[in-house]
């Protein structure tokens, strides 16, 4: 490459020069969003853990009291589940932009190691195809991630409906996994949506 340099010319020693800089914070931003998600699980998980602890105190304590406690507890956990529910899909946001990120900077190493510079053959086979990650792949960390946020708002919502049904377990259950597959579900759909799509649509549904 120093050998071609000077029969570059210098709109594209410029060019380069910001291909640079945009692969560097490219890979910034794809951290970013990678460290977001799981900031979004840490927080969920603390913040459900003190909730449904508290509500669930509320209640047993009205109930040994004989007090009706019933409605700030109820009221808790709905304040909570709206919460939980956008942080899923902050979460599935984040994905998105992501994977656009990754298929991006996958685009840039395919553009620069197809000439092998210096004769390197990137025998490792390091990234380099523009349709590379998936959006949606159930094994992916990120994906792992969404199943935990979306047991943490069924959970939520069971501890909801067993003190709306008076500390009858079993519509607890059903609600819980009824919420548990309609976020999958929605999840995956969405994301199997955003494949064959330019970044704009993919990101914002339009050109």
């Amino acid at each position: 490459m120093s050998d071609q340099a000077p029969n570059l010319s210098e709109q594209e020693k410029e060019a380069l020069k910001f291909l640079d800089r945009d692969f560097n914070q490219s890979f910034q931003q794809m951290r970013h969003y990678d460290a977001q998600i799981f900031d979004i699980l840490k927080f969920t998980f603390a913040a459900y853990s003190a909730l449904i602890g508290a509500a669930l105190g509320l209640y047993q304590f009205g109930l040994k009291e004989s007090k009706d406690l019933s409605l700030p507890a109820i009221a808790a956990l709905s304040v909570g589940l709206i919460l939980g529910l956008f942080m899923f899909a902050l979460t599935i946001r984040n994905r998105v932009y992501f994977i656009q990120v990754a298929r991006y900077i996958n685009e840039q190493r395919g553009f620069f190691l197809k000439i092998k510079p210096m004769g390197f053959e990137n025998l490792t086979r390091m990234y380099t195809n523009p349709k590379q990650p998936p959006y949606f792949n159930w094994r992916s960390s990120h994906s792992w991630l969404v199943y935990i946020v979306s047991g943490l708002n069924s959970s939520l919502l069971g501890c909801l409906v067993f003190i709306l049904s008076s500390s009858w377990w079993k519509p607890a259950v059903v609600w819980s996994l009824i919420l548990f597959v309609l976020q999958l579900l929605i999840a995956v759909a969405y994301l199997v949506s955003r494949e064959n799509k330019s970044a704009s649509r993919a990101v914002f549904g339009r050109e």
